[in-house]
């Protein structure tokens, strides 16, 4: 098997391989927006691809001394702005990792959802 950089001429195997296999977990255009992107391919064609995309993650801290209803107002104002700048930044979707049920519960209410598969991480 050879590693190697992916090539543009690559998307002709790839999107084969995306519309058979992949394209209900994921659009195709995920591809585009790599800042590293590598093949395997052994025999000539591709064994698998890959790359990495950068991600856009929402942190947020917020003083739990304020009422419910003032956290509320301000949750909803962060969200617009981290939303406005995400997409003014080029990212599709803006995530958050969520430890507190009653946080992903408020984030759901404003339009956080859960997404397609499981989240991992690994550290490098």
């Amino acid at each position: 098997m050879t590693p190697r950089l992916m090539k543009e001429h690559d998307k002709v195997q790839l999107r084969r391989i995306h519309e058979e296999f992949y394209k209900e977990e994921f659009p195709f255009s995920h591809f585009d927006k790599f800042q590293a992107s590598f093949t395997v391919e052994k025999d000539g064609r591709i064994v698998t691809a890959g790359g990495i995309r950068p991600l856009a993650e929402a942190i947020i801290l917020t003083d739990k001394e304020f009422s419910i209803k003032e956290r509320r107002a301000a949750l909803h104002i962060m969200f617009q702005m981290q939303a406005f700048a995400a997409g003014k930044l080029g990212y599709d979707h803006l995530h958050a990792f969520v430890q507190d049920e009653s946080w992903q519960h408020c984030l759901k209410k404003i339009g956080f959802k859960e997404p397609k598969g499981n989240c991992l991480i690994v550290e490098v």
